[in-house]
């Protein structure tokens, strides 16, 4: 009995022991195999990028280094950010034939809840060897330790002097007129927050330079601002001025990002007439190519299903 009761003992132990261990290593297996492709899918898809960028930018990328480090660095970031918008969302440039090809000239848009667009069309300018300077918002400009990396991408705080000195010196200007406000205050419906600014008007007619307007598809798709209530989204970012609004995305949706046409003003025309036109067209490139109100999972399922190959069976 004494026997039996002490291997009774020693294999109930062995048992709780072999318990315990088989709980940690379930607990740990299934954190590994949940964290385990996610990384393997970050590797694949940077894998893939390196491998377009060979494919289509070698030549660009090598001569660049020759020439300056500064210039191959630029072209080195803009052809991994090309690559990169390829694959994840297909982006397209339609209109470009409308940016003049000596001069300058003033894009005035809709701004997203992330400036893709704006990433996308820097990295397609800088391989066409075209100057485009984006107009950034201070806080970001003001980050600490990104003012390098800002002045090397020709991303710009904005003011007036200094948009007007760029355009006067052939530099195609990108502007979003609804700025952080648009970005974070904005929702699928697409409307326009540029509380009547008339800077960018301004602008352009004292640099006599023309204003083309452009729109980016599905780019509130892409990413979208969460917001659990409208006024006091606005409340927190007008105390405030900082992107404190959560944001979710970056979502694989198709990005076509089009550009309309040019529109000159005469230098004496009033800045607020100027102002609507541009607002109106603006209005008018997203009544044309935007499916409202926006939907996320509309356009993953048009991307990857119909578009695919597939069509929804008929009745």
């Amino acid at each position: 009995y004494y026997i039996t009761n002490n291997l009774r003992m020693v294999l109930s132990s062995m048992f709780s022991a072999l318990w315990e261990y088989s709980a940690w290593a379930a607990k740990w297996s299934t954190a590994f195999f949940l964290v385990t492709p996610i990384f393997l899918v970050i590797w694949f898809y940077l894998m893939s990028i390196a491998a377009h960028v060979y494919r289509w930018r070698k030549r660009e990328v090598y001569e660049a280094f020759n020439d300056s480090f500064w210039d191959g660095f630029r072209i080195s970031l803009a052809a991994i950010t090309e690559a990169q918008g390829k694959i994840w969302h297909n982006i397209e440039f339609k209109g470009v034939h409308h940016l003049p090809k000596k001069g300058g000239a003033l894009l005035v848009g809709y701004h997203g809840a992330l400036p893709l667009d704006a990433y996308y069309f820097l990295a397609h300018c800088v391989l066409e060897r075209r100057k485009l300077k984006v107009v950034v918002d201070k806080f970001l400009y003001n980050a600490p330790g990104l003012r390098l990396l800002m002045k090397v991408l020709n991303l710009t705080p904005g003011t007036i002097n200094g948009c007007v000195s760029a355009l006067n010196d052939g530099d195609i200007l990108m502007i979003y007129p609804g700025g952080l406000r648009e970005s974070l205050l904005s929702d699928e419906n697409y409307e326009l927050i540029w509380n009547a600014r008339q800077g960018f008007s301004r602008v352009a007619l004292e640099a006599d330079v023309p204003i083309i307007p452009f729109f980016t598809e599905n780019i509130r798709e892409a990413a979208r601002s969460v917001k659990f209530s409208a006024r006091l989204a606005s409340w927190l970012y007008e105390k405030t001025r900082l992107p404190i609004i959560p944001i979710i995305g970056i979502f694989p949706v198709e990005l076509k990002m089009h550009l309309g046409n040019p529109l000159n003003f005469d230098d004496e025309e009033d800045p607020k007439v100027v102002a609507e036109v541009v607002t109106k067209r603006v209005k008018q490139l997203i009544d044309t190519h935007q499916q409202l109100p926006g939907s996320i999972w509309r356009e993953l399922y048009k991307r990857f299903w119909v578009r695919g190959g597939h069509r929804p069976h008929s009745d």
